[in-house]
Parts: structure tokens; C-alpha cells; sequence
């Protein structure tokens, strides 16, 4: 009689159960395998540097059209084919010097009367204007072969058309407009120049700028450049420029810095600091006239020492200068790539590369809700809108706040607001502290609620810290579990295991129950 063992089972034979078994047990094996090692490269890719093939390609396809240090402009002063001896400012200004006549200057402190400017953190542009402007006229009057003229004295408003014809009227040479800045949404920083659009006007005005704007910035001040602003008829979008230019009056507008950004106020947030700004305009423009005193001990009638205003004085003045025309383009690339992640830290390293071929970048924003919100604008690295210099490639180390799984996108804008947005990085983890930091910071938070509990009345508020603002804590009953891809595949594989043991069982009863049949039927 065959052994019991070696008759297949009718179930088997039909259905292969046992294959079945063979093939489940062959893929929960290789699951758990799979899911094991994903954990383990999740770990090492938190503190893992970023993967050189995508790095060199990303900065092989920036730097092959930039370069690792971008400059833009076609005017930018190029410092290799500079001259060897550029004009003199006694050279470039010997018309304004007619026999028996001084250089005649007139100072324009913007707005009065009803006009007051801008008004932002207590101040009041009109006013702060005529203290500069006072301050400009008291220094300049010092220097010799110099006459100099002040637009208004006091609170009164005069129209512009009115003050460049009295601009002409003294035959001046030159108009300096004294103005403080704000934006809509008080977001900018630093420090600008704006000039007419015509030659020569305009290469006088790019001269003076970068004159007076190398010096603000070595006080810290950020840099905006020196530019133009078209209006929707094509002509100078600054009224005291436009009137100005008909009248055959050079002329600029200087924006000394923006008195509602908390990186600027605290350059002219008191007269005295308003005072300073007015010597500093003061020495640029007896730098860019040539002018010297012997009162004050000083002598700038040999021109610029500096390499590059001495290129800068050089450059020809029938000529519109390149880099201070509107551009009216986005950034050409904003790119990211991930870096490393410190899940545990709250931290996150990205690299940007960008570029823009037609003016320089000088800020950046950064969101980490995939572009609805960004951050407060930062100033892009290696930026120098003089030369038009910036860095197209850098990284940057992001504050992540706890609990939340980031994607970061970069926001890049050009020096006249254009911006280009970069791609969105996703597929990072819940960025969270270790369990006792957390159960040390509950235990902290717990105190202090103790204590602020016994003052009633005051209300307690939960901040994220930073420019995203607070955040309620939400409810416990409310609270979303996040499960991770690993966590999913550990949980299918074991149910899977489970149902494949309960087949194993049914069939194992269904075998009992058969083999006991046959034994009866024996008998």
C-alpha cells in the first residue's frame, strides 16, 4: 500500500495550494528584507553629502553659461581693460568751469508742505529731506570754486516743473534730489540711484552714483545700483529727473535707504544720523566735481584713486550706460537641490544655482510650504550691483520647525524686482527632535505654564518662532498620524503573513478532516 504521505491532496493538486505557500513565504521574506534595508538608507542619507554626479551636472550646466562669479552688464566696468590714467574730474567738468564762474549745485530735499512722503516708524520724509539737504549745503559751501543752492529752506511744497526751472534759472549744473525710501509691503533694503535715461545725463548720473553708493556701502548699507525707471510713456518715470533733463539740467534722485526695513532705520533713525548722510552726499559730489578746500584740508581735483571709479570716470559719457537700464526679464535659471537633512536638528541644506544675463541678483526668499508663503527677502551672496558681480551657486542651511515635512522652493530677484521661482523639493521625512529633548522641552513648557497660570487674566500664546508666526497646538483627538512608506510596507507585509498563516491553518483542519474520512471508509 502506497505510504498516506505520498497521495497528493485533492485540494493541492487542484490549486497548487503549495506553490502558493512556496511564493508567499519567498516574497514576505524578501518584504521584510527590502523594508529593513530602506531604514537603514534612510538613516545614512540624513547626514549623507549630496550625490556629486547631480552636483558637478547641475554646476556644469550654471557655470558653462555664467561662470562660478557672474557679472553682467555690457557697460560694467571691466577692470582688465581699464585705462591707464582716466580723465580728471578738472578734465571731464572744464565746461562747467567758465572764466570768473563757479560750479553751480542745487540741492532739492524732496516733498514739503502737504506732500510729506513717506511716512513709516515715526517718520516723516519732508522732514527728514530738509535735514540732510541743510546738512549737504552747509559742507559743500566749504569747498572752493562752488556755489550752492537749495530748492526750499522750509516746510513749503513746490511743483517739480518749478524746481528744475529754478534749477535753470541759476544756471546750474548740477541738481541732487535728497529722498528716503519705503515699499508697499516694507520688504526692501538698501540704498540706490536713479538717473535720467538720455546720454550724457545719464552717464553723469551712473558716475555720481557710483561715487556716493561705494561709500554707503562701506558705512554696511546694502546696494540696490544705480539705475533708470521708465513710465508707461517711455520717458523718466521720476518727475524731478524728466523736468530736469528738458531744462538741460543734469540731474539724479538718491534714495538714501528705506526707513521701514529693520535693516536700514537704524542708519537715519535720528537727526544727527540724517546730518551724516548729508556730509557723505557732500564728499561724494566734491569727489565727482574735483573740487578741493583749503579750509577743510582737502583736494580731490586729481580725480578717483580707486581702480574702479577710475574706470567708471572713463567711460564715455555720450554713451547710455548698459547696466543701469530697465530690465524687464525674469532670472533665466533658479534651480535646488537637496544637500543633507538633520531630521533631529531641525535642519535642511540646499543648493541654489541661478542666474540672470541681464541684471544682477540681489535678493532671495525661501518657502518651505511649496511656494505659498515665503520668507522675508535676504541679500543674494557675492552680490556688488556696481560691478554687477554675484554668486550664481551657493547652499543654504534652512531652520525647519518641528513636526512639519518641508517643500522648499527659492525665490530669486533681480535689482529691478523681477523674480523667477525654483522647483519645489519634496520627499523629505517629519522633521522632529529626539523623544527626550521633547519629553525635557514638555516638562520645561509644563513649568512655565504653571507659573504664567497663576497670574489670571493673561493669555498665553504658542509661537513657531521666526516669519511663519504662531501656531495654535492642535487638540489630541485631532492630531493626523503621518505614516511613512516604510511604516505602510511593514504593516502590508505583516498582515499579508497573518492571512497567509490562516490559509495554512484551514488547510492543515481541511487535511485532518479528509484523512480521517479515508481511514473510516478503510474500516
Amino acid at each position: 500500500m502506497k505510504s498516506f504521505r505520498r497521495i497528493p491532496n485533492r485540494f493541492q493538486g487542484e490549486t497548487g495550494f503549495s506553490n502558493f505557500i512556496r511564493l508567499a513565504a519567498i516574497i514576505l521574506a524578501m518584504g521584510l528584507f527590502c523594508c529593513s534595508e530602506m531604514r537603514v538608507s534612510a538613516e545614512t542619507d540624513r547626514a549623507a553629502d549630496p550625490d556629486p554626479r547631480f552636483t558637478v551636472s547641475m554646476r556644469s550646466v550654471v557655470n558653462t553659461r555664467v561662470g562660478a562669479d557672474t557679472r553682467v552688464g555690457a557697460d560694467t566696468p571691466d577692470f582688465a581693460a581699464m585705462p591707464e590714467s582716466a580723465p580728471s574730474p578738472s578734465q571731464r567738468f572744464s565746461r562747467f568751469r567758465q572764466q570768473g564762474r563757479d560750479i553751480v549745485v542745487v540741492i532739492d530735499p524732496g516733498h514739503g508742505g502737504d506732500n510729506e512722503g513717506t511716512k513709516e516708524n515715526g517718520f516723516c520724509e519732508k522732514e527728514m529731506t530738509l535735514t540732510t539737504a541743510l546738512a549737504l549745503y552747509d559742507r559743500l559751501s566749504q569747498y572752493d570754486g562752488v556755489t550752492v543752492y537749495l530748492t526750499r529752506t522750509d516746510d513749503t511744497k513746490s511743483s517739480l516743473a518749478q524746481r528744475a526751472e529754478f534749477a535753470k534759472s541759476v544756471e546750474a549744473d548740477f541738481l541732487f534730489s535728497i529722498h528716503y525710501n519705503a515699499s508697499e509691503n516694507h520688504e526692501l533694503f538698501g540704498s540706490e540711484v536713479w538717473v535720467p535715461l538720455t546720454a550724457p545725463y545719464n552717464a553723469y548720473g551712473y558716475q555720481f552714483g557710483c561715487t556716493l553708493l561705494t561709500r554707503f556701502q562701506e558705512k554696511g548699507l546694502f546696494i540696490r545700483g544705480v539705475k533708470t525707471r521708465i513710465n508707461d510713456r517711455g520717458t523718466d518715470y521720476y518727475g524731478i529727473l524728466r523736468e530736469s533733463v528738458a531744462r538741460g539740467v543734469p540731474a539724479i534722485l538718491i534714495e538714501h535707504c528705506h526707513v521701514d526695513e529693520v535693516r536700514d532705520y537704524p542708519y537715519c533713525d535720528s537727526s544727527d544720523k540724517q546730518q551724516e548722510f548729508g556730509y557723505e552726499d557732500a564728499e561724494a559730489i566734491a569727489r565727482f566735481l574735483g573740487l578741493s578746500s583749503e579750509s577743510l584740508g582737502i583736494d580731490y581735483s586729481s580725480g578717483p584713486q580707486e581702480p574702479f571709479l577710475q574706470s567708471v570716470y572713463a567711460l564715455d559719457t555720450d554713451k547710455v550706460v548698459a547696466s543701469t537700464l530697465q530690465d524687464t526679464t525674469a532670472p533665466e535659471i533658479c534651480e535646488i537641490e537637496k544637500v543633507s537633512e538633520d531630521y533631529e536638528g531641525l535642519k535642511a541644506v540646499i543648493q541654489v544655482a541661478a542666474a540672470d544675463y541681464d541684471s544682477p541678483l540681489i535678493y532671495y526668499a525661501y518657502s518651505l510650504d511649496g511656494g505659498q508663503t515665503y520668507s522675508p527677502r535676504q541679500p543674494w551672496p557675492g552680490c556688488n550691483t556696481l560691478t554687477g558681480e554675484y554668486q550664481d551657486v551657493f547652499q543654504l542651511t534652512l531652520d525647519i520647525p518641528e513636526g512639519t515635512i518641508p517643500r522648499i522652493c527659492i525665490k530669486a530677484y533681480n535689482q529691478f524686482e523681477i523674480t523667477a521661482e525654483s522647483n519645489a523639493l519634496e520627499g523629505y521625512m517629519v522633521f522632529r527632535k529626539p523623544p527626550e529633548e521633547v519629553q525635557e522641552s514638555v516638562e520645561t513648557m509644563g513649568t512655565a505654564a504653571g507659573e504664567s497660570a497663576t497670574q489670571p487674566g493673561e493669555s498665553q500664546q504658542a509661537s513657531a518662532g521666526g516669519w511663519l508666526g504662531g501656531t495654535e497646538e492642535p487638540e489630541p483627538e485631532n492630531e493626523v498620524t503621518v505614516v511613512t512608506i516604510q511604516n505602510f510596507l511593514l504593516v502590508s507585509l505583516l498582515a499579508a503573513a497573518a492571512l497567509v498563516a490562516l490559509i495554512m491553518v484551514i488547510q492543515i483542519f481541511c487535511s485532518i478532516g479528509r484523512h480521517k474520512n479515508r481511514h473510516r471508509r478503510k474500516r
